[in-house]
């Protein structure tokens, strides 16, 4: 047998074979109930498969609907109602906005404008290079945002004259590292946090809002990417005052070459301007209208109008038709949902009071070292492995022992969500580290130098972001 055949082999049989040992044997833990020892079988089939991706992970993600009844330890229609969570329909209208954005390229004339609005010094170049990833990280997928950008990454390079390899490097590192980061400012930037808002909201009835999110996000958010962009640009790579000064012809040309803003790119624009101003004034909204507006219902909502308003009366054109969502990615919201009813299942199995009951010795960890623990492990593990994947398989086992410290399970699931989104270092850690990697301009000892310290500046955010601003935004 070739090594290839073992090194998929291997992952593809653990994890039915972990459960099959667990569905043949008696709880082998004092005080678990038969339900919790089922589950912990269920959920190990599950970490390895979407730990390893040996089995695509949506399909993983689908495991408990049929393992699940066929336990009998829940119906059919219970274990299935975590996928269509509300939380996953937020999700779903965000990328219909996104792929609206992409289809009459308002996300590329917004790039454009905003390289040329910053100086031609390469320090300046990169700072607005990772400033319009970031911020479009935001809204859009961190992996569309990167697909984008990093032509126009290229570009720069390629154009100009005397250009310095450090320059390059540096720019290619800007868009992969700041795509990670803006996501981390909303709760649909990138999907951890829309697993980690579902998690609390099912399981411990803690409802965070979009607005309440970006309070914690956006700070955390704007001090990783200052800190992203002084490292490359002051530290790692020092540019200094002889650096060549970047030309911006480059971006005129190419804004030129889009034309004049159409009416879609206008239609996208209002309703894009809609959507992000009645997440972020929601509770303002609602004390003058009296409407119960929520998250889910104004994505859906201004999703919809995409597919009704026109953008020629003449020829009945709509902004989007449902031909453009077949690149909708389904496989993160089946995610979603296979997390979402996992976590539901190991607290009605009873696995997560056990959890709790078996933690009591980390009482003497003072909670600062743990949310330092937990932020380091996810850090350094999404190194190797889905972020997604990760916080689906470790979100419901942190919230008991958060409890059972007699803390908020925020304390702890909430910094792991952000840590998953952190990850500098490998290709494989992020879709962006991967689409820029793949470009064959850097080599894996660039990223691996450049992220570390990211890596190591985004467990100390994170711990005082979680630490500082958790209790007073979340009310722990």
């Amino acid at each position: 047998m070739s090594r290839l055949n073992v090194t998929y082999l291997l992952p593809l049989l653990a994890g039915p074979l972990v459960f099959l040992l667990v569905l043949l044997n008696e709880p082998v833990f004092a005080g678990m109930s038969k339900p919790a020892w089922l589950l912990s079988g269920l959920t190990a089939w599950m970490a390895i498969w979407w730990i390893t991706e040996s089995v695509p992970i949506p399909a993983t993600s689908l495991l408990p609907i049929i393992v699940v009844p066929l336990l009998n330890l829940d119906s059919v229609a219970n274990v299935t109602a975590p996928y269509a969570d509300p939380l996953i329909f937020l999700f779903l209208g965000g990328f219909i906005l996104s792929i609206a954005m992409e289809r009459w390229n308002l996300h590329k004339r917004i790039a454009l404008l905003t390289m040329l609005m910053v100086g031609s010094k390469p320090s300046q170049q990169i700072g607005g290079m990772m400033l319009v990833t970031a911020f479009l990280s935001m809204w859009m997928s961190n992996t569309a945002t990167a697909v984008m950008m990093l032509p126009i990454a290229l570009s720069i390079i390629g154009m100009q004259d005397n250009i310095s390899d450090k320059f390059a490097k540096a720019m290619l590192l800007s868009v992969a590292y700041a795509a990670s980061i803006g996501g981390v400012a909303t709760i649909i930037g990138t999907p951890p946090n829309a697993l980690l808002a579902g998690y609390l909201r099912n399981q411990y009835h803690l409802e965070i809002g979009f607005a309440q999110w970006m309070l914690l996000g956006v700070p955390v958010a704007v001090v990783l990417l200052i800190g992203a962009w002084y490292w490359l640009t002051q530290c790692h790579f020092r540019f200094g005052r002889d650096e060549v000064q970047i030309s911006r012809h480059i971006y005129l040309e190419k804004l030129l070459a889009l034309g004049k803003i159409q009416r879609a790119e206008k239609i996208v624009l209002a309703v894009f301007l809609l959507a992000a101003g009645l997440w972020i004034f929601k509770n303002w909204f609602i004390s003058i209208t009296g409407l119960p507006l929520n998250d889910t219902l104004t994505a859906i909502l201004c999703a919809s109008l995409l597919f009704v308003i026109p953008v020629s009366v003449n020829t009945g054109q709509r902004v989007l038709n449902w031909e453009d969502c077949s690149k909708l990615p389904w496989g993160i919201l089946i995610l979603f949902g296979g997390g979402l009813t996992l976590a539901s299942q190991i607290q009605q199995s009873g696995l997560a009071d056990f959890i709790a009951t078996q933690v009591g010795g980390l009482g003497a960890i003072h909670l600062v070292v743990l949310i330092i623990l937990v932020t380091t492990i996810i850090i350094f593990l999404t190194e190797v492995t889905s972020n997604t994947a990760t916080a689906a398989a470790f979100l419901p086992l942190l919230g008991p022992v958060a409890v059972s410290l007699n803390t908020s399970a925020s304390m702890l699931v909430i910094p792991a969500a952000l840590a998953a989104s952190c990850a500098f270092m490998m290709p494989v850690a992020t879709p962006p580290n991967a689409i820029v990697f793949g470009s064959g301009k850097l080599k894996i000892t660039d990223m691996v130098k450049a992220g570390l310290v990211l890596n190591l500046l985004a467990i100390m955010v994170i711990t005082v972001a979680v630490w500082f601003l958790g209790p007073i935004l979340f009310r722990f």
